[in-house]
């Protein structure tokens, strides 16, 4: 049996990092068969932020913090994707 896609900490360097991050954590899910499991996911999520990211994601409000889909929008907002790599 291969072992769990790894999840590194998020710090909130950047959107490199915030895509990683939110792709590890599905992953992750995905291994788990948790997929579809918003809670599970949230949760998985938050023993992995790190510095800057930990502080801003304590300050979430808690439905966000608990729900995957609320916390990704939430995550994207704040890391959002540069514009300048569209061209």
């Amino acid at each position: 049996m291969s072992s769990a896609p790894p999840v590194e900490l998020f710090k909130g360097k950047d959107w490199e990092e915030c895509d990683n991050f939110i792709r590890a954590i599905r992953a992750r899910a995905l291994w788990e068969g948790k997929q579809r499991d918003l809670t599970w996911m949230a949760d998985f999520a938050a023993p992995q932020f790190s510095q800057k990211a930990l502080s801003w994601h304590c300050r979430l409000p808690e439905d966000v913090q608990q729900d995957w889909s609320k916390l990704v929008i939430a995550l994207l907002d704040r890391w959002p994707f540069p514009e300048d790599d569209d061209k």
